[in-house]
This record gives C-alpha cells, structure tokens and sequence, in this order.
C-alpha cells in the first residue's frame, strides 16, 4: 500500500492508537474522579492551540495545519533522531492526558454541556490522534535504525543494521501520503463540524 517497504507500519500504528485510547480513557476518567476548581479547568482550555481559536474560517484551519500537521510532526521527528526509544511519544502522550483532561473536566462540571463538548470534539479528536500514531509508526523503524547502528559501534558481535535511507523514505511516504491528509481531514472537521455539533445540542 502506498509502495511503503515496511509491512508492519499498519499493525504497529493499530497497537500505538490502543495503547494511546486506553491512556486517552484512563486520564479521562481519573480528571472525571478528581476535578480541579473552575479557574485550573478554564486556564487549561485556554492554553490549547494558543490563539487559534481566536480566528475563524480557513484561517484557523490553516494555522490547524500549520501547528498540528507540520510543527508537532518536525518537533516528533527531532526526537525520534535522538538514540533513546520512544522519546518521540512525548507529543502524542501530552496531547492524549490533556485532551482526557480537558474532557474529563468538563464532564464533572456540567455533565450535558461537558458531554455535548466531547461528542461534538471526537471526530476531529480521533483523526487527529490517528495520524500522529501513524507519524510514530515511521519514526519507530528511524529511531530504531539510529539506536542500531550506534550500538553496533560498541558491539563485538553486530547486529543487522538496518537502512536509515529506507526508514526515512517509508516514513516522508507514511506522512505525506496518510499522515498529513488525516491532519488536514481534522483541521477542517475541528473548525467547522465541532462547533455545528455543538451548536446542534445546545
């Protein structure tokens, strides 16, 4: 599919949404248990995307695109090209506790209006969340082609390194061709269907 040369990208980003949803579920229902003060909640929300909620239109899908689909994907691939595993799961595992949070939240201080919220933000969410672990599924193979090839160094007995050059094309293959599409898919449902879901149950 897509002529990516890794016949495992499609399993390995399966198992890291599973492993993210369970994460996604447990932080949800702890913030539903152990609610903060309505000041800690509002400064939270506040926080995310900056100033992007502040525009509207194709501008905001476009500044949607800019931070989630180009600047987290680069911040993700700096990590992945440091040799220590799984560095690279930093942006997808505070996004995931935060967007529980944020929904947990919501739900123990007004359980209709935090419901609404959540339904009304799981499209975009799921997407969103979807196409990062498929980012995750490349740079893993990077990652590990790196850390190989370095331990190899101090290695009497050496292990088969593995290419960084077709680690590096499968994953610009995996990003342009599913990754980045799902990202700008969520872009556009966060900016329009989430507030017209909303809007329709309020």
């Amino acid at each position: 599919m897509f002529n990516i040369q890794d016949p495992n990208y499609a399993k390995r980003t399966i198992k890291i949404f599973i492993f993210t949803t369970t994460i996604f579920l447990i932080t949800l229902i702890l913030a539903i248990i152990f609610s903060p003060s309505l000041e800690t909640f509002k400064n939270m929300t506040n926080g995310q995307h900056g100033n992007i909620s502040k525009t509207n239109g194709l501008i905001k899908v476009w500044q949607y695109i800019l931070n989630n689909g180009f600047k987290v994907p680069f911040q993700m691939l700096i990590l992945a090209l440091i040799p220590i595993p799984f560095l690279y799961f930093l942006n997808l595992l505070s996004t995931t506790i935060i967007t529980g949070i944020a929904f947990g939240f919501a739900i123990s201080f007004d359980l209709n209006k935090g419901l609404t919220m959540v339904l009304s933000s799981v499209p975009h969410t799921i997407i969103e969340i979807f196409a990062m672990c498929f980012v995750i599924s490349g740079l893993y193979k990077l990652n590990k082609t790196i850390i190989r090839k370095i331990s190899n160094l101090f290695r009497k007995t050496k292990k088969q390194n593995f290419s960084f050059k077709l680690a590096f094309s499968n994953l610009l293959k995996i990003y342009f061709l599913i990754a980045l599409p799902l990202y700008i898919l969520a872009a556009f449902l966060e900016t329009y269907l989430t507030d017209f879901i909303y809007n329709l149950f309020t």
